[in-house]
């Protein structure tokens, strides 16, 4: 059992509200993730930045998710010490922003979702499965903790990669039919976004009033511990 990194997790679930960025002036005020950082680092985690591990690539962190989060990084964290972190190890806009290596040599991805209303917002990505999210809401001035596989299906994973393929072969052949029409010779595209939502009221949107949400910060909490 990973005691230190289970009784971090209680530290973080007590957090109040932080924004996503360090204030830009006057008194320090960590932002979202400098502040989990400040937890773990206060149960004896060491802390190490993304240029500390130069060896470590974002493709080496995207076919670790993408593969389950199996052992792809054990080589490549070696030289690290059991019970650290890299903080934004991808780079700050690269998933996780957290790779935490616990004293049990595993590799824990944690990714920090903030803001002002009650549910995270996902751009263009969808909740990974195996990951531990830290959502952080100013509304509520909480946070609440939750596993990718305990907010969204793999089924709905697999309906939603299916129609974007769907999208993708939809693009082409409207490139395909503008070349034929462009008489103009100004270069006109079309593109669809890839951008997730999630809607139908605070009864399925709000991560703090949900029935589910003491069960999924337990779920949090237990895979932790592992």
């Amino acid at each position: 059992m990973c005691e230190r990194l289970y009784t971090a997790g209680k530290d973080i679930l007590a957090m109040g509200y932080y924004k996503n960025e360090n204030a830009r002036s006057g008194d320090y005020q960590p932002g979202h993730e400098d502040a989990v950082a400040d937890v773990l680092e206060s149960h004896g985690f060491q802390r190490f930045e993304q240029k500390d591990v130069p060896q470590l690539k974002r493709g080496h962190l995207k076919i670790w998710w993408e593969n389950g989060f199996g052992d792809e990084l054990d080589d490549l964290l070696a030289d690290l010490p059991d019970g650290c972190f890299v903080l934004q190890p991808g780079g700050t806009q690269s998933f996780p922003d957290i790779l935490v290596k616990d004293f049990n040599g595993r590799a824990v991805a944690l990714e920090c979702k903030s803001g002002k209303g009650t549910h995270p917002m996902w751009n263009d990505s969808t909740p990974k499965p195996g990951a531990a999210y830290i959502m952080s809401s100013g509304r509520m001035n909480e946070t609440t903790l939750f596993m990718g596989e305990d907010v969204i299906t793999p089924e709905e994973q697999t309906t939603i990669e299916k129609y974007h393929e769907l999208f993708e072969k939809l693009k082409r052949e409207c490139e395909a039919e503008m070349a034929t029409v462009n008489n103009f010779k100004r270069g006109w595209l079309y593109s669809h976004r890839r951008q997730f939502f999630q809607q139908g009221g605070k009864d399925k949107t709000n991560y703090f009033t949900h029935p589910d949400r003491g069960q999924c910060e337990q779920k949090v909490l237990e895979f932790l511990a592992i």
